[in-house]
């Protein structure tokens, strides 16, 4: 790191965006944040709000360089709003041919759902969830009731366990955020049953790990589920401190604990089939 206050030089520079181009390039795709957390770790940037903006910068103008692939850093804060549109019916049928996939956990024994504290890391677990058909849930700070009473809906009749693999910051505003959501959750879909896993970031990850923090802005918290005021000991970890592979892997393992490997194996062998006969129709009717 250089020392405060000196300007970097154009060398300190281009060794700078060395390696955080190999952060960027081991982790993808991964978030801003994410690769900050990680140079600041490696002594690459100071751990403050400067340090961040060092590694935004770096990162836009290697993506705009082109030597950091555009979609090798995901953003979902931002989303266009628009209804689904094709030019006809047969751009409709090969394109549903293209995306199909059978319901994995229709007829499952539990219903899963992931839920993480923040769309950048909604960003980073994506993949994994997508591969899995479990949906993901972003959300920002405290869950509104709004949002949790909609997603609560899904659970009413729903004969299944209920369980969230739930990823948040290791701090006490984050663990006041997953109490508050679970509470919520349970309020709205008058089910008592709803069981939560957190999967990062935990003492655990803190103790095995070596992630370092800051100082917390509260030392204790309210568990909305039992209303008893928790003290707390030890550094705020926000779970961007934790590398996007190590997230992805952990995610996919807990997912794969709970999938139907009987609906994954018929789903695999009915996808293409079923995908064959839209491009059937497709090509049936372009001819006619």
């Amino acid at each position: 790191m250089k020392v405060p206050g000196k300007r970097a030089t154009p060398e300190e520079m281009a060794a700078r965006h060395d390696r955080i181009y190999e952060i960027v390039r081991a982790n993808q795709p991964t978030g801003i944040r994410f690769t900050y957390y990680t140079a600041s770790a490696r002594g690459l940037v100071e751990k403050r709000d400067t340090g961040y903006v060092k590694v935004q910068r770096a990162i836009l103008e290697m993506r705009r360089s082109g030597r950091i692939p555009w979609p090798w850093i995901v953003d979902t804060n931002r989303w266009m709003r628009k209804p689904r549109t094709w030019g006809s019916v047969e751009e409709l049928l090969e394109e549903t041919a293209r995306t199909y996939r059978r319901a994995l956990w229709r007829n499952a024994p539990v219903l899963l759902e992931v839920w993480c504290e923040s769309e950048s890391v909604a960003g980073v677990l994506y993949p994994v969830t997508s591969k899995w058909d479990v949906p993901l849930y972003p959300i920002k700070g405290q869950t509104s009731d709004s949002f949790a009473y909609s997603a609560a809906q899904n659970y009413k009749g729903d004969p299944r366990r209920l369980t969230i693999l739930y990823v948040g910051d290791h701090d006490p505003a984050g663990y006041e955020i997953e109490t508050n959501l679970h509470a919520k959750l349970m309020e709205h879909s008058g089910r008592r049953d709803i069981a939560f896993a957190r999967l990062a970031c935990t003492a655990e990850d803190v103790a095995t790990l070596g992630l370092t923090g800051t100082p917390p802005k509260k030392h204790d918290y309210i568990d909305a589920l039992t209303g008893e005021r928790v003290p707390w000991s030890g550094p705020a970890i926000e779970v961007e401190a934790i590398e996007p592979p190590r997230l992805r892997a952990r995610l996919d393992s807990a997912i794969a604990e709970h999938a139907p490997k009987r609906a994954l194996e018929i789903a695999r062998v009915a996808e293409e089939s079923e995908r064959e006969i839209l491009r059937a129709f497709a090509r049936t009717r372009r001819a006619s």
